[in-house]
């Protein structure tokens, strides 16, 4: 041994005493921040579906197992409140009383009774309430009301009343006066019980075995049997005498004293062993106002500041309470009287818990600071594997052994006594005994792993199993000096994955192999891990990370982050697993759990926030019923809007929920109030057309439906609570509402809608039949038109062209009527010519050839006039005239029949537009004459002065 730090003095000088060790039970602690009332607690009750209800400063509580409810009263604080046996839940306080009852909604209503007293009457406070039969019995300072078949009665103590009692249809009370009971309607005294009265004040009455207990305030216990009352000598008179009493609580044997000072006292009255539980303990603070015992054991305390709840009946004790005071506990071993606790912190040493809520002294072995690994106990001695290497307890001394840094674990390997193996974080190493004394021999070759876990093969010489989370599982074989390894074999595989910690343990003789992957056991014939089913099948869980078998055989083991254990009957021969037997859920350390088996029936297990001790009993715990509800369902939207509820009495009746509201938050709950007791729920929603799957388990309350189509719906919550063979389910009706659209009403709208959407179809097309026959018609008129107009347009265009050839005809018998007419006028003159030249030679003719020659001219005259005024001549020009100025002549006789021939020429000349010197020849007149002409046709047309002749006659013919 190269160095060794021996400490030779003895335990009690070398540690230093900074701790006090208090193994505590189980406690629930209800802050007024968690229930959201008043401070003050003043009476407890549970209620036959479990739930508990509580007389608050702020009025009544309600507490489901998941949810805090206030009913308040008006203007008063509430002392007292009892369950009668017509459902109601009946309270009292500062002057008033009344009772509950369930709302609609889950709530409770309450109604004052108190307010149909006299006003001369003074309530007072009020402190208890008793139910006797049909009479309810509010117990106020110095009176009782009673009421019975809804009509209150008074009766009057006339002293000060202490507390009070029904027993066997006996009414009992303790006032300034000692016990009395209730003759008739006056109480009397009690004979030989008058001392109490005068001498001790009462903090309650209990009835236990035919007899009644007297709590007093200070005094202790008193017990009258019937006959006699006398003082009760137990081993709660100290704790009695120290602090003043307030309220006490029965339950079978187990009394419980609840005190001003310091806590409460439990008193077993079969064995007289007392037990004192107050804020060193758990409790939150040392008043307590209330207690009661609920179905399943547990203590309720109404506290000065607070709600608690004990877990009597709990099998787990945490050391501290559960706080973490000396670190994450990873080892413990009880050792030569002591018992040894390892911690990430280092090594503390104590004395074994004989009994909870006492204190014990807790002393931390210096030197031993850091993380502790495991204690192992060999050679009468006491090995502690650390970070900081390995510690040896003996007697009253310990040593370090040098040359060892980061220790998991130490083993012995069979047939070899005087040889250890210590497996390091970066392999094994080999340590001797050499007299009394260990040493580190040497690091055994071959093998540079880390060694997390080793176990030993007992059959085989020098084989041990070792595991780690890098590595898998190893089967190590040593040479026969122990100096190296002389071969290993890794058996992970695909169905048996590297990266998970595996624990090694042994169990009736097989190799097991404990992992994320289920259990495997060594198949020596085949040398290879196969799945070990036969175990599996007889434990419950999915993952495992550790197990291990007592000296009993009953096997522990860790899964799904739950400590369970599987028992052995030693007279069967053969396992069996008591349901609900689970420990410390979600406290453990994964992978580095450790459980020390102690004697008695006990074991050890570290947590995260230090030790819990376990107590093994062969019965399973009582477990009250349980009782799942459906509380509250809210129908969700930008605000929520509570639509059902459920109390301790509901309306089963389904809810009819608007489509506009067709999203939901269902809160569901049992009477779970033990932190130990798991508790899963499983839902499912179901419709008339599909039925629903139940979810997977989980420790939600709640659920939300968002969405929901049209429809009748029950929604059903199913509750598990570690293998429950029969899950208790309830379940909810509800009915989503159509939107207005989907009604009835709204589809005889649409199917009328409809009908008139059809006939509109056939209407229209019908119409558009019609319309497209119309439109066809319409388009072969439209065709014919288009055929007629290019018709018309090619008559116009023939009679355009006619026209144009008739204007062309018209202009051309205009030229010829001019040329005519000037041939005429030529001719005229020509003819005015002749004649005067004729006329002069008429007049130069002499007389002799006179006659004859004025015969021939005569004769040559008349031809000349015949051939100026001849008619065909005018004729033709009429006709030619009229052809080319729109039968002139023909209008203008119409309308002027007076005028002459001469006078119609003469028009026709003016609308030509000939000068008066051109018309004077064709009228074979002169010039005077042609005017003289138109001033006569100015008159005969009854032209105005101002009017142009001209003019009129180019209107005419238009």
């Amino acid at each position: 041994m190269n160095r060794v730090f021996i400490l030779t003095c003895i335990f009690l000088l070398l540690f230093s005493i900074s701790l006090r060790a208090d193994w505590q039970r189980p406690i629930m602690n209800y802050t007024r921040h968690t229930y959201k009332a008043g401070n003050q607690n003043w009476n407890i009750r549970q209620h036959d579906n479990g739930w508990i209800y509580i007389a608050n400063n702020k009025g009544l509580l309600e507490f489901d197992g998941v949810a805090w409810n206030t009913y308040p009263i008006r203007n008063a604080k509430t002392r007292a409140l009892e369950i009668g046996s017509d459902n109601r839940i009946y309270i009292g306080g500062m002057g008033q009383f009344g009772y509950f009852c369930p709302s609609p909604l889950g709530g409770l209503d309450y109604t004052c009774l108190s307010d149909s007293l006299p006003s001369t009457v003074s309530v007072g406070i009020i402190w208890n309430i008793l139910s006797d039969k049909n009479r309810i019995c509010f117990q106020s300072d110095r009176r009782f009301f009673c009421l019975e078949n809804g009509k209150i009665s008074q009766i009057d103590v006339f002293s000060d009343i202490y507390s009070s009692l029904v027993v066997r249809n006996k009414f009992y009370m303790t006032s300034s006066k000692g016990l009395m009971i209730l003759n008739g309607t006056e109480f009397i005294p009690v004979d030989n019980t008058s001392d109490i009265g005068s001498t001790v004040k009462t903090g309650g009455l209990l009835s236990y075995q035919d007899k009644l207990i007297v709590v007093s305030r200070d005094k202790g216990l008193f017990v009258y049997d019937g006959s006699v009352l006398r003082k009760y000598a137990t081993a709660a008179d100290d704790f009695c005498s120290r602090n003043q009493l307030f309220c006490a609580a029965l339950k079978d044997s187990l009394l419980a004293l609840g005190s001003v000072q310091n806590g409460i006292c439990l008193l077993n009255l079969k064995t007289d062993e007392a037990e004192v539980i107050s804020t060193g303990n758990g409790l939150q603070n040392k008043t307590v106002l209330s207690m009661m015992f609920d179905e399943a054991g547990h203590l309720w305390l109404g506290l000065d500041n607070g709600i608690d709840c004990i877990h009597l009946n709990a099998r787990v004790a945490s050391l501290y309470g559960g706080r973490s005071v000396i670190g994450s506990g990873y080892a413990s071993c009880h050792y030569q009287g002591r018992f040894y606790l390892g911690t990430n912190q280092g090594l503390y040493c104590t004395t074994f818990p004989r009994r909870l809520n006492k204190e014990y002294p807790v002393d931390f072995v210096p030197g031993t600071g850091g993380q502790i690994w495991s204690l192992r106990e060999y050679d009468n001695k006491m090995f502690c594997c650390s970070d900081n290497g390995i510690f040896i307890a003996d007697d009253k001394r310990i040593e370090h052994l040098d040359g060892l840094k980061g220790v998991w674990d130490i083993v012995k390997l069979a047939g070899h006594e005087d040889v250890l193996l210590a497996g390091t974080y970066s392999g094994l190493y080999l340590l001797v005994r050499k007299g009394t004394h260990w040493r580190v021999e040497c690091r055994i070759q071959g093998f540079p792993r880390s060694c997390k876990d080793m176990l030993p093969e007992k059959l085989t010489a020098n084989t041990l199993w070792i595991a780690n989370k890098e590595n898998g599982v190893s089967r190590v074989t040593l040479s026969e000096d122990l100096r190296q390894v002389k071969k290993f074999k890794d058996y992970n595989s695909n169905a048996f994955p590297l990266g998970y910690d595996a624990c090694l343990s042994e169990v009736d003789g097989e190799i097991v192999v404990t992992s994320h992957h289920g259990l495997w056991s060594y198949d020596q014939t085949r040398d290879c891990l196969e799945r070990f089913t036969r175990l599996e099948n007889l434990l419950d869980g999915k993952v495992y990370t550790y197990l291990k078998a007592d000296s009993l055989r009953n096997i522990w083991y860790v899964a799904d982050g739950r400590l369970k254990v599987l028992r052995y009957d030693t007279a069967e021969k053969k396992y069996y697993r008591i349901e609900h037997e689970t420990f410390l859920r979600e406290s453990l350390i994964e992978n580095f759990e450790d459980v020390y088996f102690c004697n008695q029936g006990q074991i050890v297990a570290g947590t995260e926030e230090g030790f819990s001790l376990i107590r093994l009993d062969n019965q399973p715990p009582y477990r009250s019923p349980f009782t799942l509800q459906i509380r509250k369902v809210y129908m969700t939207g930008q605000r929520d809007s509570l639509v059902y509820g459920r109390s301790y009495s509901y309306d089963d009746s389904p809810v009819i929920i608007p489509y506009a509201y067709n999203s939901l938050r269902i809160e569901y709950s049992a009477n779970n109030y033990s932190k130990m007791q798991t508790v899963l729920y499983s839902y499912k929603l179901s419709n008339g057309s599909e039925e629903g799957e139940w979810s997977e388990y989980s420790e939600n309350t709640k659920k939300e439906f968002t969405g929901l189509h049209e429809g009748k719906y029950i929604f059903s919550v199913k509750l598990f609570t570690d293998k429950d063979t029969a899950p208790i389910v309830t379940s909810f009706a509800f009915e989503v509402l159509p939107p207005w659209y989907r009604t009835w009403w709204s589809y005889l709208a649409y199917s009328i809608a409809l009908v008139l959407l059809l006939y509109y179809m056939y209407y229209r097309i019908a119409a558009s039949r019609k319309h497209l026959l119309m439109q066809k018609e319409l388009e072969l008129y439209r065709q014919k038109q288009a055929f007629e107009e290019v018709s018309d347009l090619k008559d116009k265009k023939i009679d355009s062209l006619k026209e144009a050839n008739l204007q062309a005809e018209l202009q051309h018998k205009s030229e010829e009527l001019v040329c005519t007419t000037l041939n005429i006028v030529r001719k005229n003159e020509m003819l005015m010519d002749i004649k005067k030249e004729v006329l002069g030679i008429s007049h130069a003719v002499g007389e002799e050839n006179l006659v004859a020659l004025r015969r021939k001219t005569l004769r040559l005259l008349g031809q000349i006039e015949t051939n100026i005024e001849h008619d065909g001549d005018l004729q033709a020009f009429q006709t030619t005239f009229d052809s080319v100025h729109h039968n002139f002549f023909s209008r203008l006789e119409e309308a002027y029949p007076e005028l002459s021939n001469k006078e119609k020429l003469l028009c026709a000349y003016i609308k030509m537009n000939l000068l008066s010197k051109e018309i004077a020849p064709l009228m074979n007149i002169s010039l005077r004459g042609v005017e003289i002409s138109r001033y006569r046709l100015r008159k005969k047309l009854a032209l105005g002065e101002g009017e142009n002749l001209a003019e009129f006659l180019q209107k005419f013919s238009k």
